[in-house]
């Protein structure tokens, strides 16, 4: 019988949320000895994998209603996806139809207790010893079905084993973030900018991520009626975080935090995550007293995703990043610099302060911001970031409709703010020369903003367009 959900085992509180289904031959109970062996080897597998997700094991699984029971209380717990070893051999038919019926992301972990095989063997140690084959077996019929799953193979403490399998944990916990995620359009798509359009009703379909349109005149209505002391308690953590220009003035201050607070709010009201804005429509609609690049960068700061001129996708994958990295950032493609070998990287107004040089202070300064009128000059952050190691990465469409992915590494070089640049800026420098870069990603079909985090993730991100089924290049 299977075990009462109660008595699940749960390790670790953090991480991903993991399903861990082992699955046996019920011929052999035959051999007393071989469960209760079975059972302290998975005690020993959940307690590696318990240091990087939290994991729930409903015990050995024999017969297709147990694990149909473990898979179903898998979904019931929102598991971010499901773990499979194969303790001895198992016929594929026992959890075969459960494995393929669900929704949930699927990795085989092809392991085993043994690490070496030696003269001194017995036929128990064969038994204990003897789910490869058992993995080929439901590898096999899983492909039959179109069920895509992934693969990793290694002994259970072998390092490069578990790095795998912890990547791909967080790529199914990404996966399940993108799920319930709520991107907010301030704005349109900027008209004629061709490489940002995308069918929503298809990007819910392939992510889950839902999109919500935010009216400009609600935006408008809050920021008017944003609580003076909510403001000025803004205001004022701005002047303790910031180094506030001279020439700014309390008025334009205000009508930047009041439209923050504004944006705020709706976020909040409707559960969204990351935001789109697009500073043309904001101009054309004539709603709001100035333009959001103050509460962009701060949002930024805040784990949000971000993206400008409306475009959705580089919102989602700013997102995602956030959650993989613990900070991330929007930013775009501005000037090569092909003597320095780099391209200088730069937008309207927006950037994250948590990842910016602490050599200097962070400048909160007014742009004379000649590409759309407001009543109020809008306030941007003025900073360079860090210097370190970094990945780049573009979500698109290409052919068809299709999303890719595209992921590429580099450096943020070090290298200050320019003094005659007020909008925040860095030196990005390619690991490949950067012609040979710049066409190998145009012939990728980049779109022209991308996400930013410190460190090497491409492994993970092409895990996590491997579990959403969509195109990954790397460059």
């Amino acid at each position: 019988m299977a075990l009462d959900r109660r008595d699940w085992m749960m390790v670790n509180r953090t991480g991903p949320r993991i399903g861990l289904l082992t699955l046996m031959f019920e011929i052999y109970d035959m051999f007393e000895y071989l469960e209760p062996d079975m059972v302290e080897f998975t005690n020993e597998l959940v307690s590696e994998i318990g240091r990087f997700c939290e994991v729930s094991w409903p015990g050995v699984c024999k017969t297709r209603d147990q694990v149909q029971n473990a898979v179903s209380g898998f979904e019931e717990g929102k598991m971010d996806g499901i773990i499979v070893v194969l303790l001895t051999y198992a016929p594929s038919y026992i959890a075969a139809k459960p494995l393929i019926d669900t929704r949930l992301p699927l990795v085989i972990f092809n392991t085993q207790r043994l690490e070496e095989v030696t003269n001194d063997m017995d036929p128990r140690d064969l038994i204990r010893n003897h789910g490869v084959h058992g993995v080929q077996d439901l590898a096999n019929v899983l492909g039959r079905a179109d069920r895509k799953f992934a693969v990793v193979t290694g002994h259970y403490r072998d390092k490069e084993a578990l790095k795998a399998l912890r990547e791909w944990c967080l790529a199914a916990s990404t996966v399940s973030y993108l799920g319930s995620l709520k991107v907010g359009v301030l704005g349109s798509v900027l008209r004629g900018m061709g490489d940002f359009s995308l069918d929503e009703t298809q990007l819910l379909c392939t992510t889950g991520v839902e999109v919500v349109h935010l009216a400009q005149r609600e935006i408008a209505r809050l920021a008017k009626d944003a609580p003076d002391i909510d403001v000025r308690v803004q205001m004022e953590e701005d002047g303790k975080r910031f180094q506030v220009s001279a020439d700014v003035t309390p008025e334009e201050h205000e009508e930047s935090s009041r439209l923050e607070w504004a944006i705020r709010r709706a976020l909040a009201m409707e559960n969204i995550e990351s935001l789109a804005a697009n500073f043309m429509s904001i101009d054309e609609e004539m709603q709001l007293g100035t333009l959001p690049f103050l509460a962009s960068s701060k949002l930024l700061s805040e784990g949000f995703g971000y993206a400008a001129e409306g475009d959705v996708l580089t919102a989602i994958i700013v997102g995602a990043m956030q959650k993989l990295a613990g900070a991330a950032n929007f930013t775009e493609m501005f000037t090569m610099d092909p003597k320095g070998g780099a391209l200088l990287m730069s937008h309207m107004g927006e950037s994250n302060p948590s990842m910016a040089r602490d050599d200097r202070p962070i400048e909160l300064v007014a742009a004379d911001f000649e590409l759309a009128s407001t009543a109020f000059r809008p306030l941007l952050l003025r900073f360079a970031l860090a210097p370190g190691e970094v990945t780049l990465v573009n979500l698109t469409v290409t052919s068809g409709g299709r999303f890719k992915m595209i992921s590429t590494r580099g450096s943020v070089l070090d290298f200050p703010p320019i003094p005659g640049i007020n909008t925040p800026h860095f030196k990005f420098k390619p690991e490949l020369p950067l012609a040979e870069f710049l066409t190998k990603m145009c012939a990728e079909g980049c779109s022209h903003h991308f996400a930013l985090a410190y460190g090497d993730w491409t492994p993970l991100v092409s895990k996590i367009a491997d579990i959403l089924g969509i195109e990954f290049s790397t460059v």
